[in-house]
């Protein structure tokens, strides 16, 4: 039994977020791409802007990678 829950605690702690995550990365990217196809001038700024919220979206899927496995270690 408890190995059926090392699987599945980690699975179902991160199989959301990182669906989550990667949908949001997705809007992320089209935004600021389009936002840098309608206004070029701007571009480096959208692009900075771009990869700072690709890192704090990724971040929260490290937060709850460290959670999965504190929750896995308490099992």
């Amino acid at each position: 039994m408890k190995d059926i829950l090392l699987i599945f605690i980690p699975t179902l702690t991160l199989v959301p977020t990182a669906v989550a995550a990667a949908l949001a990365m997705r809007k992320i990217s089209s935004t600021a791409l389009d936002g840098m196809t309608r206004q070029p001038e701007i571009a480096g700024q959208l692009f900075t802007s771009m990869l700072v919220s690709l890192a704090l979206v990724e971040a929260l899927v490290i937060y709850c990678l460290v959670v999965a496995l504190m929750l896995a270690a308490k099992v």
